[in-house]
């Protein structure tokens, strides 16, 4: 890390807030609560509020890496959570730079899933990788960023598999892959790093730990949207839990930050349990945690375990049988992956 960068390690217990401020305008249950904050371009009035209240942050910005958005006119505003984020940008690129698109066989472009409005972005383009650096850097100095965090970082090709649209440009995981980290790459050691500018990204797709590790040699952090258990009322199989649990370990090891996500109902109390249980065995002061609904990320929600005091860990997590254990100063936790329950334990 760049001296001058701002830290990403800290407290056992850290919380993560991303990417819009909360619907009913509780500011200070953010500022009192949560420690790293993720917001979007046309949030700096609440991300100022936060700074000046002594929140020290980081405060990254929110861009999509994969897609640009398409308003539907060239006199609308598009949305600010992606580069072309100027009125005309979509139709600018669509007739100077066409080959900046991801191009299924047939020529169409490919749009994203969860909104069609959103086109995907050939990774391996220079041009495009350029646009997207320069209008990222415009913001991180304009804006009075401490970093970007990049959405939607594809470990391989399953999304596009799922979907059917398959790029031309990228006929293996391999391939796209490679492509991804050379974006990555290219956006890290062009400015990112040499600028002491913090660059995370959520890598999603991930089939296998391999890009996960590969994609980090130019991140300062990386997310995982869905830690220690599925989407939904999921559960992963024990295999897919220590595996999620030990990159999370190996990932704080190498210096790097970790923005650990679960996914469950509000008032699950045994699902908030075994996901906050199954962070705290990893946690090492580099990791952060948040236990939401992606439909309802600007509902803050807060949880009593949260505020316990175990003190300092006394080493890192054992297996007792079935049962993953960690003991503390003032307490102990234990996780049992197989039957997918846990418990927080103090005398």
């Amino acid at each position: 890390m760049e001296e001058g960068q701002p830290a990403l390690s800290g407290p056992l217990v850290q919380l993560a807030w991303f990417s819009k401020p909360p619907e009913d305008g509780e500011l200070n249950f953010l500022l009192e609560h949560f420690d790293i904050f993720i917001l979007t371009k046309t949030d700096e009035p609440t991300r100022d509020y936060l700074r000046e209240q002594g929140a020290a942050g980081p405060f990254l910005q929110y861009l999509r890496l994969d897609t640009i958005y398409n308003p539907g006119s060239c006199t609308e505003p598009p949305l600010r959570n992606q580069v072309a984020d100027q009125v005309g940008d979509f139709c600018a690129i669509s007739e100077q730079h066409p080959d900046w698109f991801l191009l299924d066989a047939d020529g169409n472009r490919i749009f994203s899933q969860d909104n069609p409005e959103f086109v995907m972005m050939d990774p391996g383009n220079p041009g495009w990788r350029a646009f997207w650096l320069e209008r990222a850097r415009q913001n991180q100095e304009e804006y009075d960023w401490d970093g970007v965090f990049a959405d939607n970082a594809e470990a391989g090709l399953g999304k596009r598999r799922l979907w059917g649209a398959l790029p031309a440009a990228y006929p293996d995981d391999a391939s796209y892959r490679s492509a991804i980290t050379g974006f990555l790459e290219y956006l890290y050691t062009s400015y990112f790093q040499p600028e002491g500018r913090l660059l995370q990204a959520n890598i999603i797709a991930l089939d296998d730990g391999g890009a996960w590790l590969e994609y980090l040699q130019y991140l300062d952090g990386a997310m995982d949207e869905s830690f220690a258990m599925g989407w939904s009322d999921d559960y992963l199989s024990v295999v897919q839990w220590e595996a999620e649990v030990s990159r999370a370990e190996e990932t704080q090891a190498l210096g790097k930050h970790v923005v650990l996500v679960s996914q469950g109902d509000r008032d699950d109390a045994e699902r908030q349990t075994f996901a906050f249980a199954s962070y705290l065995l990893a946690s090492n002061g580099r990791a952060s945690f948040r236990y939401a609904d992606n439909e309802a990320y600007r509902e803050v929600w807060l949880y009593s375990n949260y505020q316990l005091d175990l003190g300092a860990p006394l080493g890192p997590r054992y297996r007792a049988g079935s049962v993953w254990r960690r003991d503390f100063t003032q307490g102990s936790i234990s996780v049992d992956p197989v039957n997918k329950t846990a418990a927080i334990e103090q005398p």
